[in-house]
């Protein structure tokens, strides 16, 4: 099945001196494993499956969140929902990063991003052949990083950070990190989720037959 149609060109092949981002105090990323640097990678820009900003192996990429609120976005609000399982919360785990030091990053948010020929849906387009290319040109121009807003957020307040690296599985932070690892807090959660108006039910134990008459 082919994309959906999209406005969102190609990147120039200068890059040097697109925008870049400040340093993010702290991230998060929610996942079903405790290890928390997974770096998605993808066979090429093209590919079918993989996430909006993956490289091409032996590259990879990890995707985080600027908040709490936005990890919860992005983990459970990737597609329209009004409710959410509750015992989907108690399958994941909550990884808090403490940054000193950020690599560079380009910052896909910044207004003077437009004059390099960008737009609003390198965050939104589902044609993620396109995003991938610009996530590989700025790889290419140096940037280990990128700074972009979450499709799942409406109001296009929160952001998320795809960091670069080599592909698969890694157990220590990158230089200038920390992080840690707990089971997400259920509560705190459902406090986000009920702001947003979607509902946390469990599983129905049992489902009521009705006789038709």
């Amino acid at each position: 099945m082919s994309p959906a149609p999209t406005g969102l060109g190609g990147p120039p092949a200068a890059l040097g001196s697109f925008p870049a981002a400040g340093v993010a105090t702290e991230l998060h990323r929610l996942s079903e494993f405790p290890g928390s640097w997974w770096y998605a990678s993808v066979r090429d820009v093209d590919a079918p499956s993989g996430g909006r900003f993956d490289l091409p192996h032996p590259h990879g990429t990890c995707h985080l969140a600027e908040s709490f609120e936005g990890a919860v976005i992005e983990k459970l609000l990737r597609a329209p929902t009004k409710v959410v399982l509750a015992e989907r919360l108690d399958e994941i785990f909550h990884t808090t990063v403490a940054v000193r030091a950020s690599p560079r990053t380009a910052d896909l948010t910044s207004r003077r991003a437009t004059r390099f020929g960008l737009n609003a849906e390198i965050h939104t387009t589902l044609d993620y052949g396109r995003t991938r290319r610009w996530a590989v040109a700025l790889h290419r121009a140096g940037f280990r990083a990128v700074r972009h807003r979450l499709r799942g957020d409406v109001s296009q307040r929160h952001a998320g950070r795809a960091l670069f690296g080599a592909a698969g599985l890694r157990h220590r932070a990158p230089a200038g990190m920390t992080s840690t690892v707990a089971p997400l807090d259920r509560t705190r959660a459902e406090a986000v989720l009920a702001g947003l108006g979607v509902a946390v039910r469990p599983i129905p134990a049992a489902v009521p037959i009705v006789r038709l008459s």
